[in-house]
């Protein structure tokens, strides 16, 4: 509490008087305010304006406004019910904005954003740190709107496997002649039907070689053929490729011309593919290991495959022979030996052979 003026003279005490600086009344005009010696203070008002010259503060730092360069510090909680304009905004804690936050300007973010509502940003925004936007993400609201990613590791791990619907379905593709652009197209357009996919041919032989008839094999052009897994195919592109696959299971006679008299030769269209010829008269792509009279009961296996690159969009049709020079030993297909000479029984094994064609595009 003040000194009070009871008792006291004016010529005792109209030094520590305020008025204003020229004595005159309250007008429109800002005047300093003095005191009855003439020091003015840095307070001055007028009848519409209260201004200080100098710092200002309230309870000494609860709030400060620095008068040479504005800067204000605020020590509590700052309650703003009405739209704000900020030039710029530097918080050293955490910022809470209940509303709508509207920025004309540019924004510097050297920590962690969080925003648990929409963000909406239009203008330009560069992010130098990892982003994270774990709801509904929104980008563009135009058709001419442009998204470029600069990345080529982008990852989508959490797709959903479907069954491509040709007449209704879409693809994203790049645009060459547009940048690079990536647009959508119908899968339809691919024009991918079962008349231009890539093909899978089989022949599939579960019988057995009648007991007088064996394939017996031959030193006269690539063999003789093994006529029951011939197999065609038409490929869709000259730069197609074909997988021969060729399962043969078998029996033979050989125990007396020895364990490899023959080969297996395969032709496309009647010419030798695959084939070992050097340095050798007796020569194919596969080694036939005979099983003679000494295990008449047992089976034997060989399994081929080959690559092929027919070049040709009209059909092929390729031929798995048996080939020899000297010795010609007999192959009965699916069955042993024994089951050719004593008939069948539950423990005798009959088994099947196969040639499939699988066709690759380039």
């Amino acid at each position: 509490m003040g000194t009070p003026l009871t008792g006291s003279s004016v010529a005792s005490t109209y030094t520590g008087l305020l008025k204003n600086t020229d004595n005159s009344t309250v007008g429109p005009s800002l005047k300093a305010i003095s005191d009855g010696s003439g020091n003015d203070s840095a307070l001055q008002i007028s009848s519409v304006a209260v201004n200080a010259t100098n710092d200002f503060s309230v309870a000494t730092n609860k709030l400060t406004v620095a008068a040479a360069s504005g800067n204000t510090a605020i020590a509590g909680t700052l309650g703003v019910t009405g739209a704000t304009s900020l030039s710029s905004l530097a918080t050293s804690g955490a910022a809470t904005i209940g509303g709508a936050l509207n920025v004309t300007g540019a924004i510097t973010l050297t920590g962690n954003l969080t925003v648990p509502g929409n963000l909406a940003v239009t203008g330009t925004s560069t992010l130098t740190g990892d982003l994270a936007a774990n709801g509904n993400t929104t980008l563009g609201n135009a058709g001419t709107d442009t998204l470029t990613l600069n990345s080529d590791n982008i990852t989508v791990p959490n797709l959903t496997n479907v069954v491509v619907d040709l007449a209704s379905d879409k693809v994203l593709i790049t645009d060459a002649s547009d940048s690079s652009k990536v647009k959508s197209v119908t899968a339809s357009s691919f024009a991918i039907n079962s008349s231009n996919a890539p093909q899978v041919k089989q022949t599939f032989y579960k019988d057995s070689t009648a007991a007088g008839s064996p394939f017996v094999s031959t030193s006269t052009g690539s063999g003789t053929e093994i006529t029951v897994l011939t197999t065609s195919i038409t490929p869709r592109s000259t730069a197609s490729t074909v997988l021969v696959t060729i399962a043969v299971n078998y029996s033979s006679n050989n125990a007396s011309v020895g364990s490899n008299a023959a080969a297996f030769r395969i032709t496309r269209n009647g010419t030798p593919i695959g084939d070992n010829n050097v340095g050798t008269d007796l020569y194919g792509i596969a080694p036939f290991p005979g099983v003679g009279d000494f295990s008449i009961t047992a089976l034997s296996s060989q399994f081929i495959q080959i690559l092929d690159s027919p070049a040709s969009t009209s059909a092929v049709t390729y031929k798995i022979h048996l080939y020899s020079t000297t010795a010609f030993p007999s192959m009965w297909l699916n069955k042993s030996v024994s089951d050719v000479s004593g008939g069948h029984s539950s423990s005798k094994a009959r088994v099947s052979s196969s040639m499939i064609l699988q066709e690759y595009f380039a």
